[in-house]
């Protein structure tokens, strides 16, 4: 082990870097300078990496834009495997990073300044892996004026048929395509 300037330890594996370690983890796992490790300490260190940079993938990731347990897992895992994932959401969740609830609200509210409707949003937050019963809570909240403010920004210049194919395409019900066009129109 070599102390770096930035307080991280550089490990050596027979001479040669492997990898670099949190000082508070090195510790953790007992080692010290010059220590022989046996396979299971060898596989210990490569999971506390992993973990380690699951954590800062996940914290940039959340830096980004908000995201819901399920979804950053799914993203941390392709990389650093599911228990790196896993431990690295778990964190995020503890710290207040990463809120399930929050994210559905978040992503309502922006889904709905682009012009997409309840369904759409309900499918995307069910995709992140949010709960039924945050999704419904989110919808819930959204105010009639604003969710026909969204129609009108998904149905743009269109009317008629044009207009219906497109509110439902984008995730709105009848209910609010008969407020913003009508229930009668002429596709001629």
């Amino acid at each position: 082990m070599v102390p770096r300037d930035n307080q991280w330890l550089a490990i050596e594996l027979d001479g040669k870097p492997w990898l670099d370690l949190d000082p508070l983890e090195a510790d953790r796992l007992g080692l010290q300078l010059d220590l022989s490790l046996t396979a299971g300490m060898v596989a210990d260190i490569e999971a506390a990496a992993l973990a380690h940079r699951a954590l800062a993938r996940g914290a940039v990731l959340v830096g980004r834009r908000s995201h819901a347990r399920g979804e950053l897992e799914t993203r941390l895992a392709r990389r650093d495997g599911v228990e790196a994932a896993r431990k690295a959401a778990d964190r995020l969740v503890a710290m207040g990073v990463v809120d399930d609830a929050r994210h559905a609200r978040e992503l309502t509210a922006l889904r709905l300044q682009t012009g997409w409707g309840p369904a759409r949003i309900a499918h995307d937050l069910t995709a992140a892996g949010v709960a039924n019963e945050q999704i419904d809570s989110a919808l819930h909240d959204i105010e009639v004026a604003v969710l026909d403010a969204a129609a009108r920004k998904a149905v743009g210049a269109r009317s008629g048929a044009d207009a219906w194919r497109r509110l439902a395409a984008r995730g709105f019900d009848e209910d609010v395509a008969e407020r913003i066009i009508g229930s009668s129109f002429d596709d001629s």
